[in-house]
């Protein structure tokens, strides 16, 4: 029988149709093996906590399914042909590794009812993140993946400010050199306050595990040095990150053989025509910096896969509290953390999650032997600002929202590129993948560039530098700053334009935001 105050006793199989508070899950189980998936109510997790949310491999091991039932992933991973017709069930492909099909089956189990935060977002009229995604995102972020912990009962974890580990014996420093102990060994290799930073990350992006790195371009470069080489081909959004393309373009192609084409990855016709039997990795940054621009990362994925080539997306302007890339089939995502994820303007980090552990254990060891690793001080910053994350994206696209609408309607605003915003060429596809439309806006100066030197001259409230995500609103000019060392045919390739002015809105009053920005555009 099924451990469950309702579910009645089974013939040879048994149809459950058990509802995870917000997805509804249908799950076949046969009598003989009932007892191996399903935990009885002594193991389900404290009241008004759902065992499984946001996490796998093991954080938490039994996920609710209804008030009574639990399954257990580890069990039912044994089974094989149960864990097909589950997946066939509820939409996850059959045909996948049993890990792969685990890891996305927790992820359903976990989605908010009405998943489509697009047409939630139309059917309000103001994106909005659902509160339960909010209470589960956020708890999260306050408390971590726990697995590592301090042993001491610290509520923080401390910064293990330490270069080397001490062995209990020879034979246990032997085991961890061999992978058979989970000890520590040397800092650049890992260490206590910077795994605990990346098992939280890797929650966040329902990923397999994280590695930080030392910096946002850190991340970029063990991506690239690890999954492409002489000789492979690589697709890449015509407007990223300026260093990324760079790289990329300078660097990998002229330095190591690597063959790029930046194309729009808007257009799934180029990017199908631009993928060869040679393309190892698609990169994406979606929303683009700085143009804004939405790449369909689902279909993205089934193109790149259908050649085995991996999609890494760079997930920086959304932060995993409005898309989480590796659902919707990317291999990889990393992440600028001096950005929206610590927030604050004070430190600098990136982050890589793979998606599953083949992956994982093709970045790790270059990440190591690039010596890219975070230090312990710059994790305990980055987790520290990370706490409020969620806090500060909802208040920043608040702020967004009507910034936009402002510029929309102003006399001396060209155009504006902002997902909210219904002229958006990418609105609805934003509305489908995206649970917010961040705070990230592009907009085009009437006068040009010099149009453009008025206005940041002008900002008071503003701050005029580079990098965003901060509390703090940021305008920038990337034609001359972030993306002044690529050729100006690359630039105008990528639309990126002499008037086009890239605002990070922060979480200031938004009328003293926008008061700031009208009194600036009058200058011009």
């Amino acid at each position: 029988p099924l451990h469950s105050k309702t579910a009645p006793c089974c013939n040879s199989k048994s149809i459950l149709h058990c509802c995870s508070g917000m997805k509804r899950l249908v799950l076949l189980v046969a009598l003989a093996s009932a007892n191996a998936f399903l935990a009885p109510p002594s193991l389900r997790p404290a009241p008004g906590r759902r065992a499984g949310c946001l996490v796998n491999g093991g954080v938490w091991t039994r996920m609710v399914l209804a008030d009574d039932v639990n399954v257990d992933f580890d069990a039912l991973k044994k089974n094989r042909k149960i864990l097909q017709t589950l997946a066939k069930k509820n939409g996850v492909k059959a045909n996948l590794k049993t890990e792969e099909m685990v890891r996305l089956l927790r992820i359903k189990a976990a989605e908010p009812e009405g998943k489509n935060h697009g047409n939630a977002h139309k059917e309000q009229g103001s994106p909005q993140i659902t509160s339960d995604h909010s209470s589960a995102f956020n708890t999260v972020l306050v408390h971590g993946a726990g697995k590592t912990v301090d042993k001491l009962g610290s509520v923080n974890m401390p910064i293990y400010q330490t270069s080397t580990f001490r062995f209990e014996s020879a034979e246990h420093g032997a085991e961890c050199f061999a992978g058979e102990s989970d000890g520590y060994i040397y800092s650049r290799i890992n260490n206590p306050t910077v795994q605990e930073l990346e098992e939280a990350v890797a929650a966040l992006e329902h990923g397999y595990k994280g590695i930080a790195t030392s910096s946002g371009m850190g991340a970029v470069n063990v991506v690239y040095m690890a999954l492409l080489a002489a000789g492979k081909h690589a697709v890449c959004h015509k407007t990223v990150y300026g260093p990324s393309r760079s790289l990329l373009e300078n660097t990998m192609a002229k330095n190591f053989g690597v063959e790029a084409s930046f194309v729009d990855t808007c257009d799934l016709q180029v990017v199908r025509d631009s993928i060869k039997p040679n393309t190892a990795l698609v990169y994406l940054e979606t929303p683009a910096n700085p143009t804004v621009a939405i790449s369909d990362i689902g279909a993205i994925c089934e193109l790149a896969h259908a050649v085995g080539a991996l999609v890494c997306v760079d997930n920086t302007f959304c932060s995993p509290y409005l898309q989480t890339p590796l659902t919707l089939g990317a291999d990889v995502v990393l992440h600028s953390l001096t950005k929206s994820i610590s927030g604050h303007a004070d430190v600098v980090g990136g982050m890589i999650v793979a998606r599953d552990e083949a992956v994982y254990k093709r970045l790790r060891p270059m990440m190591v032997t690039l010596g890219a690793c975070m230090d312990p001080n710059q994790a305990f910053l980055v987790r520290r600002g990370m706490k409020t994350l969620g806090l500060r994206m909802q208040a920043a696209q608040d702020n967004a929202i009507k910034v936009a609408e402002f510029l929309e309607s102003h006399p001396k605003v060209a155009w504006v590129r902002y997902p909210g915003l219904e002229s958006h060429p990418q609105h609805e596809l934003g509305q489908r993948i995206m649970k917010g439309p961040g705070a990230m806006i592009s907009f085009g100066v009437k006068g040009g560039l010099e149009g453009g030197r008025a206005l940041l001259n002008a900002v008071e409230l503003c701050v005029l530098a580079v990098s965003l995500g901060g509390v703090e609103t940021l305008i920038q000019h990337p034609a001359s700053m972030t993306h002044a060392k690529l050729s100006p045919e690359a630039r105008l390739q990528g639309d990126v334009t002499d008037d086009l002015v890239r605002l990070s809105v922060g979480i200031e009053d938004a009328g003293e935001i926008i008061a700031d920005l009208d009194q600036a555009l009058a200058r011009v």
